[in-house]
């Protein structure tokens, strides 16, 4: 697990023109999202790390 964070919740952009983690972060009023790697990677455009395997 890893945690998104963002600076302020200004932000996160207009309510119109947002992807829906975002409207997360609004309506919870937080600055930060628990998120897995690869969705980590995803949302600051990397390539997604392969999911862990036992």
């Amino acid at each position: 697990m890893e945690v998104h964070h963002v600076a302020k919740l200004a932000d996160l952009g207009r309510p119109d023109n947002r992807p829906p983690r975002a409207d997360l972060m609004a309506a919870r009023h937080r600055k930060t999202l628990v998120v897995c790697g690869s969705c980590h990677a995803d949302i600051h455009g990397k390539k997604p790390v392969p999911a862990l395997t036992e």
